[in-house]
């Protein structure tokens, strides 16, 4: 985030890459994950519209509670747009129903507490979790945080609907950011070395 707001990138910028993407490809799923208060600015109802306009299927907001997500939830609803939840380690077994009431398309079970990229993946209590989440919320889960390579998506995918890779890739365009040949190469590498260890 502080990479493109330095670059001057806005939710608009966004939006527009969206909908370039989409004159190419029209079959990628494409869910944004982000914070609330760019949404705030450009209001709901016109977040919604753009967000289908430019093809976008799923919008994850961070920072948003279910208990003040209605009016989002309505928005998003009108516009064909799915509205992507977190789901946490610590979510308690009441919080997961209210989840099953509001959630659409998938839920994303943050597989370690802590920040992305750190700590050790225990696939183990990742799979418990994930069978208490599926006695309460009927929708796929998608697993992210602390996949960094293609054993650890592997040993996730056996048990997760999907498997969710964001700061392994992310450190390749920090790292290659003057070289954007080799950032897309690395990124591609191991997006089909993950890919292939999945299939």
């Amino acid at each position: 985030h502080e990479r493109a707001v330095a670059d001057g990138v806005s939710l608009r910028d966004v939006l527009a890459l969206v909908k370039k993407f989409r004159q190419g490809n029209d079959t990628t799923a494409i869910v944004l994950m982000g914070y609330l208060n760019p949404i705030e600015v450009f209001g709901y109802q016109a977040f919604a519209k753009a967000a289908q306009e430019s093809g976008v299927d799923g919008v994850l907001v961070v920072d948003m509670p279910p208990e003040e997500a209605c009016d989002l939830k309505a928005c998003l609803n009108n516009s064909g747009v799915d509205f992507i939840f977190l789901v946490a380690p610590t979510t308690t077994d009441k919080r997961l129903k209210s989840l099953a009431n509001i959630a659409s398309g998938f839920v994303y079970f943050v597989a370690l507490k802590g920040v992305t990229g750190a700590g050790h993946l225990d696939v183990d209590l990742v799979r418990t979790h994930l069978l208490r989440i599926r006695q309460m919320i009927d929708l796929p889960i998608g697993v992210g945080f602390g996949i960094k390579d293609a054993k650890s998506a592997k040993a996730v995918s056996e048990h997760a609907d999907a498997v969710i890779v964001g700061s392994s890739l992310v450190a390749f365009v920090e790292q290659y950011a003057d070289d954007k040949a080799k950032m897309l190469e690395s990124v591609g590498a191991l997006a089909n070395e993950i890919s292939s260890a999945i299939k």
